[in-house]
């Protein structure tokens, strides 16, 4: 027959001498645990069922364990004091946090249920803590749907999701403890760079068609018109590539730490593919920027992924 094991809520109950860390050893493994299932009750793809239940299974493990993770939390979501000394309406509480969370992180892993929960149906206990990780996740979505936008709603919409980045990682200010924040900072900085780049790159693309037009217009009147224009031109195409290529590389780098998610990659942005193709056909009687071999490693870079930069497609667009 087994042996019933006490936990912390057993009278009487006395912890081994291993377990009898100091308290600040303690807080510091407490409050990470805590950071570290919150913020994977609202992005995990697997199973949360732990996450959902840490601050219940800390409080299980001893009497230290439980009055830190009480604090802890109590502090983190902003509970009112009169909830907190009650331990059991503390963990209620905590549980209608969690499942709110996990519920807007749904939208992340099911697009369809973008509409089943916002912040007008809250129903849990709010603080500064919950309304960041409900902007951070609403960012996020909102990122991932514009990149199937228009070029201009691109734009806006990236402004809108920059601004409320910005008010997210303020409302993390106001969050006590401030390291229960770290891992909801570093992904805010991930999400900020993500967006700043991407308008980058829809920017720096929509330039380069517009160049390739212009000089398509002006290579039929070289003589009349002279070079002056079209040199122009090349500096124009030479500036807006110079701003892919200082951006690219880490845009692609922050797709792979989004992992499991599937991202959007820079050629899946708006415009880009149009932009890189029409460039790309263009012949450049000077190549002072060595435009051609720069426009060539952007397609060779990207073809293995992408059908339309293929040799059949980008011939039949010359």
């Amino acid at each position: 027959m087994s042996e019933t094991v006490p936990d912390a809520r057993t009278p009487g109950w006395i912890p081994r001498r291993e377990l009898a860390l100091p308290n600040e050893l303690l807080y510091k493994v407490i409050l990470w645990a805590i950071s570290d299932s919150v913020h994977s009750i609202c992005v995990t793809t697997e199973n949360a069922d732990w996450s959902m239940s840490v601050v219940d299974i800390l409080c299980a493990v001893s009497p230290a364990f439980n009055a830190i993770s009480c604090e802890v939390a109590g502090k983190a979501f902003d509970i009112p004091p009169e909830v907190r000394d009650d331990e059991s309406s503390l963990l209620l509480a905590l549980r209608k946090i969690f499942a709110y969370l996990h519920r807007l992180g749904r939208r992340l892993r099911d697009p369809s249920q973008w509409e089943s929960v916002s912040f007008q149906n809250i129903d849990c206990s709010v603080s500064s803590y919950v309304f960041a990780y409900a902007l951070y996740l609403s960012c996020i979505s909102l990122r991932r749907n514009a990149s199937r936008s228009p070029r201009d709603v691109f734009e806006s919409t990236h402004m809108v999701i920059l601004s409320a980045l910005t008010q997210s990682e303020a409302l993390c200010d106001r969050v006590i403890p401030i390291d229960v924040t770290s891992l909801i900072r570093g992904r805010i900085q991930n999400e900020l760079e993500l967006a700043r780049l991407g308008l980058v790159l829809v920017k720096a693309f929509h330039e380069l068609n517009e160049h390739a037009d212009s000089m398509l217009i002006l290579q039929p009147s070289k003589e009349a018109d002279g070079t002056g224009p079209l040199a122009a031109v090349r500096s124009l195409i030479h500036s807006s590539l110079s701003k892919i290529e200082a951006v690219h590389t880490r845009y692609a780098q922050l797709c792979i730490l989004a992992r499991p998610y599937p991202e959007t990659w820079a050629f899946e942005l708006p415009g880009v593919i149009r932009g890189l193709r029409k460039s790309y056909s263009l012949h450049f009687d000077e190549d002072e920027y060595d435009l051609h071999n720069r426009l060539q490693r952007c397609v060779d870079m990207w073809s293995v992924a992408c059908p339309f930069l293929n040799k059949k497609h980008l011939q039949s667009s010359q």
